[in-house]
C-alpha cells in the first residue's frame, strides 16, 4: 500500500475531518510540519509495508503453483465419481440379487406348498374315491344277501318277495352314496306271463304308484326297440330273444327298486350287450364253480355305460345271488349303480379346487374337473387332463374285488392338478418381498446420497464460514490496523516533539521552564485531530457491522420524528465540502422546484431551474419526512463518502432534491412504535439525486451493489477498501422508512446515480398514542412551583459533581478514565473486576447504614448522615475476570444498591445490551466513551 492510498482512508469515511480552528499565525508552522508528518510517515510506514509485503509474498504461492496443487484434487474428481458408481452399481446388483432371490426362494416355497398340499388332497381323493366304490360294492353284497336269505328256497325264485324292501334298500343306498338298489330275477320265457301277474301283485303291496312296471305298450317285462312305433321305443320281451348276439335264453329281469317308479323297472338286462356280456361273464364263472358248499366268487363290474334313470357316464356293479338253501344255483342279481359323477362328490373337502379326475378303463374314459366348493363336472368324454401335469398323475385302482369271471371292467381314477389349484396358492408375496428389498436398498441408498449431500453441504458450509471468518479476520485486520497506524504514528511524533521541545527548553532555559508556543500548540493540535480522526474510522468501522447486524436481525429502532429533509442534506454536503475539496472534487447540491414525476428517471447531474443555496422558506418548510434523523443522515452520509470513493481527482458530484408532487403515491402506512403517521397529510415525495462522474457500474455490478460486504475489486476500481456494507446498510434504513433507493448507471466509465426517493408529508403528521399524549400532557402542564423546582433542579444537575465508582479491568483504561472525569470535576474510585466491585459497595452501603446510637455523626430527623458521600454512578465493565458486568450488576442489585449503574461494553450486540439492562443496568454505554453521551445519560435519569 502506496502513501497515496494510505493517506486517502483518512478521507474515506462517512464523517468528513473536522477543520482545525488555529491561530493564523501558526500557519505556515501547520504546512511545515504535515510536510514533516508525511515525510515522517512515508520513511517509517512504507519500508514496514513493503517488508511485510515482501514477506506475505514469499510466503504466498503464485497463482501457478496454485493450480498445480489443484490438479490433484481435480485428477481425484473422477475417482470421486467413479466410486460413487461403483457403489451405486455395487448397490444395484446386491439389491438385484437379494430381490431376485427372494423372489425365487419365496416363488418356490409357494410352489412347494402347493405341490405337497395336491399330493396331499391327490392321495386323499384316490383313497376316498376307492373307498367310495368299496362301498358301493358293499351295498350290493348286502342286497344279494338281503334277497338270498328272505327268499332262501330255489323254487321261491323268480316270485319272490322281500317285505319293506325298498326302506331297506334306501338306507344301504344311503350308507353306499348309491343312487339305486335292484334286484334282477332269472325266469324262463314261459314264466313271464306268470311272473308279471306276481309282480304286479308284489308292487301293489309295497304301495307302489299304478304306473310302475308300465309302458307304452301296456304292462310287462320291455327290451329297448328303435323301431318300436311307441313313443319310447319299449317292446314287450316275451320270447328273451336279442339282437347282440347272446346264447342265453334266459330273462334278466330288473324286478325289485329302491325308487317307487323307476324306469328301469320290469328291463329285461340280458338284451343290451353293454350288460349281456357280464351276465354271460357270471354265468360261465359260475357253471365252472365245482364246489357245492360254497358260492362261487362271481361278481363284475361292468364297462362304461348310461343308465335308465340317469345320463352320464357309468357303471353297473352286479353281485350274483345265491339261495340260502342252494348254494350255488344262480337266481338273479343285486345290482348297485356306479354314476362317476356322484362317486367322484365329497372325495376332497369342499375348499379345495382345481382338479382333473379322468376315470378310465380298458376301453374307455371319462374326464371330469373338480371345481370351487368340491362341484363336479364332466368336461368329456376321453383323457382330457392338462399335459403340463403329466408329472403330477395319482393313480388308483378303484374296484380291486376278488372275482372269479372273465370279463370284468377295471376302473381306474386318475388325478392331475389345474393352473387354478396353483393359483390358489400363488400370492404377490414374493414379488411384494421382491420389490421390498429392492426399495429398501434403494431408500438406503437415497438415504446415503442424502447423507453425502448433506454432509458435502456441511463441509461447503464450513469451507464457507472458514472463508467468511478468514475475510472477517482480514478485513477486520486491515480496517482496522489502518486507523490504528495512523494513531500510533501521531502518538509517537506528538511524544517525539514533546521530547524535541523539552531537550531545547531544558539547555540554556532551564530555569525559565518549558513554555510551548502557538506555533507548537498548532502543531500538536494537528496531530491530535489526526489521532482522533481515524480512531473514530475505526468506531466507524464497528458501528456499520453492527447495523448491519440489526437490520438483519430487524431489531433496529427509529427515533421517529418530523424531520426537515433539505436541512439536513444541505448540513450533510456542507460536512463533505473540504473532503472533497482534498480529492480535487467538485461537489454541488442543488434545491429544484416542485414537479409531477415522470415514468422514468433520468440521470442528472444538475437542474437548470435548481438553486445552490437552501432558501429560507425550504429551511422553514412545513413540508417534512417523517422518521430517524440519524439514520436518514447516515444514508445521505455513506451515498456521498462512497461517491467520492469511486471518483477521481478532477471529477464532479451533484446532488440534486426535488419534490415530487405524486411521488410514491399509495405507498403504505407506516407504523413506528408508539406512533401513527396520519396519512391524509402525504405531500408527494422527496427525490435525492446522488451523480458522480466515477468509474460507474456493470449491469452484473448493479445487480449486487446493495448486497452485504460488496467490494468491486477494491485495488482497480475504488481508492480505498471499506466495509463493503455501507450501501446495504443504507438500503435497509431507508427501507424501513418506507422509501426507495436504486443506483444507475450506462457502463463503466460513465459514472453512478444514486436516487433516493422519501415520502413527504405536512407538518403535524406524525401522531401520539393516546395514553403518550395525555401522559405528555400531564408532564408538561405542572403547576407553578413544579415549574420552579424543574428549572432548579435542572441547573443543579448541571453543576452537581458525582461520586463514581469506575469498575474496568484493563488498569490504562481505567486510569484514563478516572483521569476523564476528575477533570470533569468527579470524584472516582476504581475496581478491577466486578467482585471487587461488589466487595466495595457491600462496604460501603454497611459504612453508611444509620446507627440512631450513635451521637457523633450528624443526624437528619431520625436518620444519619454518612461520613463519605455515596457513590451515586457506576460505570460497569462488561468483560471481566472473576465476575463480569452483568453478575456483579445484578449482585449489586441483590444487594439494595438503588444509584445509577451504566454499563460500558465494546459488545452492542441487542443481546448484549438487553441482557445488560436485564441485569440492572441503567443504561449502556458503548466504546469508546463519549462524555457527551454519559452527560445525556445523567440528565435523562436523574
Amino acid at each position: 500500500m502506496g502513501p497515496e492510498t494510505t493517506l486517502k482512508g483518512s478521507f474515506e469515511q462517512n464523517s468528513p475531518p473536522p477543520s482545525p480552528n488555529l491561530v493564523n499565525d501558526s500557519f505556515s508552522k501547520k504546512e511545515n510540519f504535515k510536510q514533516g508528518y508525511h515525510s515522517h510517515y512515508k520513511s517509517n510506514i512504507i519500508p514496514r509495508r513493503r517488508s511485510s509485503d515482501s514477506h506475505s509474498i514469499s510466503q504466498t504461492p503464485s497463482l501457478q503453483s496454485v493450480k498445480q496443487q489443484r490438479q490433484p484434487f481435480r485428477k481425484n474428481i473422477p475417482r470421486t465419481l467413479l466410486l460413487r458408481a461403483i457403489l451405486i452399481c455395487s448397490l444395484l446388483t446386491a439389491a438385484g440379487v437379494c430381490a431376485a432371490v427372494a423372489y425365487i426362494s419365496l416363488n418356490n416355497a409357494e410352489h412347494n406348498t402347493a405341490d405337497y398340499t395336491y399330493k396331499s388332497v391327490a392321495l386323499s381323493a384316490t383313497l376316498n374315491a376307492k373307498a367310495i366304490v368299496e362301498r358301493k360294492f358293499q351295498a350290493a353284497v348286502a342286497t344279494a344277501t338281503l334277497a338270498s336269505w328272505t327268499n332262501p328256497n330255489k323254487d321261491d325264485w323268480p316270485f319272490i318277495f322281500i317285505n319293506g324292501y325298498m326302506n331297506i334298500t334306501n338306507k344301504i343306498a344311503q350308507l353306499s352314496q348309491s343312487s339305486s338298489q335292484t334286484i334282477s330275477v332269472l325266469l324262463d320265457p314261459s314264466q313271464i306271463q306268470d311272473f308279471e301277474s306276481h309282480i304286479a301283485q308284489v308292487y301293489a303291496r309295497e304301495g307302489r304308484p299304478n304306473t310302475t312296471g308300465y309302458s307304452d305298450f301296456g304292462f310287462g317285462v320291455w327290451k329297448p326297440d328303435p323301431d318300436m312305433e311307441f313313443e319310447d321305443e319299449r317292446a314287450h320281451d316275451t320270447t328273451g330273444e336279442n339282437t347282440w348276439g347272446g346264447k342265453d335264453t334266459r330273462l334278466a329281469v330288473l324286478s325289485l327298486h329302491n325308487i317307487p317308479d323307476p324306469e328301469s323297472i320290469l328291463y329285461n338286462g340280458y338284451s343290451e350287450k353293454d350288460r349281456g356280456i357280464y351276465l354271460d361273464s357270471v354265468y360261465a364263472c359260475v357253471g365252472a364253480h365245482n364246489e357245492p358248499f360254497t358260492s362261487p366268487a362271481c361278481p363284475v363290474f361292468t364297462d362304461m355305460l348310461e343308465l335308465k334313470i340317469r345320463p352320464g357316464p357309468a357303471a353297473i356293479i352286479l353281485q350274483p345271488i345265491f339261495p340260502a338253501n342252494g348254494l350255488t344255483e344262480l337266481v338273479g342279481f343285486a345290482s348297485t349303480s356306479l354314476h362317476w359323477e356322484d362317486s367322484l362328490t365329497n372325495i376332497v373337502p369342499n375348499y379345495v379346487g382345481g382338479l382333473t379326475c379322468v376315470v378310465s378303463t380298458k376301453t374307455a374314459s371319462f374326464t371330469f374337473e373338480i371345481g370351487e366348493g368340491g362341484v363336479v363336472e364332466l368336461i368329456g368324454d376321453g383323457d382330457l387332463h392338462d399335459v403340463r401335469f403329466d408329472g403330477y398323475a395319482t393313480s388308483v385302482i378303484l374296484n380291486e374285488i376278488q372275482t372269479n369271471a372273465d370279463i370284468n371292467a377295471v376302473y381306474t381314477l386318475t388325478v392331475y392338478p389345474t393352473a387354478e389349484m396353483f393359483r390358489t396358492f400363488s400370492t404377490t408375496a414374493p414379488l411384494a418381498v421382491a420389490l421390498s428389498f429392492l426399495g429398501v436398498i434403494f431408500l438406503c441408498t437415497m438415504l446415503f446420497f442424502l447423507y453425502d449431500f448433506l454432509m458435502r453441504n456441511e463441509v461447503a458450509q464450513r469451507k464457507l464460514i472458514l472463508d467468511i471468518k478468514r475475510r472477517f479476520v482480514r478485513f477486520i485486520s486491515h480496517e482496522i490496523r489502518t486507523p490504528l497506524n495512523t494513531v500510533c504514528i501521531g502518538l509517537e511524533l506528538l511524544e517525539g516533539e514533546l521530547w524535541k521541545e523539552s531537550s531545547k527548553k531544558s539547555g540554556e532555559h532551564a530555569e525559565i521552564g518549558f513554555v510551548p508556543t502557538i506555533e507548537d500548540i498548532g502543531v500538536w493540535h494537528t496531530i491530535t485531530m489526526d489521532v482522533k480522526e481515524n480512531a473514530d474510522i475505526a468506531v466507524s468501522i464497528l458501528n456499520d457491522m453492527l447495523n448491519y447486524d440489526k437490520l438483519e436481525t430487524r431489531t433496529m429502532e427509529l427515533e421517529t420524528e418530523e424531520v426537515n429533509p433539505w436541512v439536513l442534506i444541505d448540513q450533510t454536503v456542507r460536512q463533505f465540502q473540504l473532503q472533497a475539496a482534498d480529492h480535487n472534487v467538485e461537489l454541488k447540491l442543488a434545491f429544484e422546484e416542485s414537479k409531477n414525476s415522470s415514468n422514468n428517471m433520468p440521470i442528472v447531474d444538475s437542474a437548470q431551474s435548481a438553486r445552490e443555496v437552501l432558501s429560507p422558506d425550504l429551511e422553514s418548510s412545513n413540508l417534512c419526512v417523517i422518521g430517524d434523523e440519524v439514520r436518514l443522515g447516515q444514508v445521505f452520509r455513506n451515498v456521498i463518502s462512497n461517491a467520492l470513493k469511486f471518483t477521481s481527482n478532477g471529477g464532479k458530484i451533484s446532488v440534486t432534491v426535488t419534490h415530487l408532487l405524486d411521488g410514491m403515491h399509495g405507498t403504505d402506512d407506516m407504523l413506528y412504535p408508539g406512533n401513527r403517521v396520519n396519512q391524509d397529510s402525504r405531500c408527494g415525495s422527496l427525490m435525492v439525486r446522488i451523480s458522480d462522474s466515477g468509474i460507474g457500474l456493470t449491469k452484473n455490478q448493479l445487480e449486487m451493489l446493495f448486497a452485504e460486504g460488496v467490494q468491486f475489486d477494491a485495488n482497480k476500481l475504488q481508492h480505498g477498501g471499506g466495509s463493503g456494507l455501507g450501501l446495504s446498510i443504507a438500503k435497509g434504513i431507508v427501507e424501513l422508512h418506507n422509501g426507495m433507493i436504486e443506483a444507475q448507471s450506462e457502463g463503466l466509465g460513465k459514472g453512478t446515480t444514486f436516487l433516493i426517493e422519501l415520502p413527504l408529508y405536512t407538518g403535524s403528521a406524525l401522531h401520539a398514542n393516546e395514553a403518550e399524549f395525555d401522559e405528555v400532557s400531564y408532564s408538561q402542564n405542572p403547576t407553578e412551583t413544579d415549574s420552579c423546582n424543574t428549572l432548579e433542579n435542572t441547573e443543579s444537575r448541571k453543576k452537581r459533581k458525582r461520586r463514581i465508582l469506575v469498575v474496568e479491568d484493563s488498569l490504562s483504561s481505567r486510569k484514563m478514565l478516572i483521569r476523564l472525569l476528575e477533570r470533569d470535576g468527579h470524584t472516582c474510585v476504581g475496581a478491577s473486576n466486578g467482585r471487587d466491585a461488589v466487595e466495595m459497595m457491600q462496604h460501603e452501603m454497611d459504612q453508611s447504614r444509620f446507627d440512631l446510637s450513635s451521637t457523633n455523626q450528624p443526624c437528619v430527623g431520625n436518620f444519619l448522615v454518612p461520613h463519605n458521600p455515596k457513590i451515586d454512578t457506576i460505570l460497569m465493565d462488561y468483560e471481566m475476570p472473576f465476575m463480569n458486568g452483568p453478575d456483579a450488576t445484578r449482585a449489586l442489585r441483590d444487594l439494595g444498591y438503588d444509584g445509577f449503574i451504566v454499563g460500558v461494553t465494546g459488545n452492542l450486540l441487542v443481546e448484549d445490551v438487553d441482557h445488560f439492562m436485564s441485569c440492572g443496568a441503567n443504561e449502556v454505554l458503548a466504546k469508546p466513551i463519549s462524555m457527551a453521551t454519559l452527560r445525556e445519560y445523567w440528565e435523562k435519569n436523574s
